[in-house]
């Protein structure tokens, strides 16, 4: 049975990340482009997920999810399911959150693919989302996605429409202690509520 997004509760994750090499004039142009077309795709994608989530499980989304030595994420989603036990947030989100992690490109899917690869050291899913005319590009390369296990997703900012090439399946991180960096970095971000939430269910 399928929900509707306002049965779903979502969290806003705030990482306080800026990234002073986009205030370059040389890059600003790109980098806005870029920002709306991710706005665009946030909406679309957040809409879609919240509509097929199981209502017992507790969502979260942010923008420029960094993490030292792994990049910075332009979009994570990540989801868990309240437990009955006492166990705090890091204990229980280190074994059953799901975290997905998005890489955004107008053009240069080569970068973002190299950007997204990294995400798979501490996501359980890792994303990359192009324009149509750099996913026309990509799809010709779709096995070097597949080897990876990077998603190969396109969004079209005009339509509204997300076409998913390629998706990998939801897999353990690849590195235990980028994982357990990422979950104590989503903990320090989640208000105040949702961390009692998670330690009382």
């Amino acid at each position: 049975m399928l929900i509707t997004p306002s049965q779903v509760s979502l969290q806003r994750l705030h990482f306080g990340c800026h990234d002073t090499r986009r205030n370059l004039p040389a890059a600003s142009s790109l980098k806005r482009g870029e920002a709306n077309f991710l706005a665009k795709f946030e909406r679309v994608y957040l809409a879609e997920a919240m509509s097929s989530l199981a209502a017992q499980r507790q969502h979260a989304a942010g923008r420029e999810f960094a993490l030292n030595g792994f990049g910075r994420a332009d979009l994570v989603f990540v989801a868990w399911k309240s437990s009955n036990s006492s166990e705090d947030f890091s204990a229980l989100a280190l074994e059953h959150l799901d975290l997905t992690a998005i890489e955004a490109k107008i053009k240069d899917w080569r970068k973002g693919l190299m950007q997204a690869s990294r995400y798979r050291f501490f996501a359980n899913q890792a994303l990359l989302v192009l324009s149509t005319d750099a996913a026309r590009i990509a799809v010709r390369f779709l096995k070097t996605f597949q080897a990876l296990q990077v998603g190969l997703w396109e969004f079209d900012a005009v339509d509204l429409v997300i076409t998913r090439h390629f998706t990998p399946d939801r897999a353990r991180p690849l590195n235990v202690k980028a994982r357990e960096k990422a979950v104590h970095l989503i903990e320090s971000s989640l208000p105040q509520t949702a961390r009692r939430g998670a330690q009382r269910n």
